[in-house]
């Protein structure tokens, strides 16, 4: 679970582009930040949202760790918010016409992958 916690740290310092919608992630960091309003160091890393800081990152996630060991009921919340993060962002097509071969540098495929060159001989 601890790794759970890092990432949910990312996610609520803005790191979560692609797994969770912009509205998604204000409204996590707005969550925290409300049940942290006491712990000023956790409300620091949160106002900094800097998910490259790996401090900034361990700080919010033992705070995180801390707070759901004491509160089963925000522990399941925070397993609702992870939830969320192993989702599938959805789908997405991409067409390229007149392409002589494959050319994606640098690209990631993820999921169920579909390639087809031109028409299939059945098309015909």
């Amino acid at each position: 679970m601890d790794l759970a916690f890092a990432e949910l740290a990312v996610a609520a310092l803005g790191g979560a582009s692609g797994s969770l919608s912009e509205a998604v992630v204000t409204d996590l960091w707005q969550r925290l930040r409300s049940r942290f309003s006491s712990d000023e160091q956790a409300v620091a890393v949160l106002d900094t949202r800097n998910s490259d800081d790996e401090v900034s990152v361990a700080l919010l996630s033992d705070a995180l760790r801390r707070e759901a060991a004491a509160d089963p009921e925000f522990r399941r919340e925070i397993e609702d918010w992870l939830s969320l993060l192993a989702q599938p962002t959805g789908t997405t097509i991409n067409t390229v016409r007149d392409s002589r071969g494959l050319n994606a540098p640098g690209a990631t495929f993820n999921g169920a992958v579909r390639m087809s060159f031109g028409e299939s001989e059945q098309a015909r």
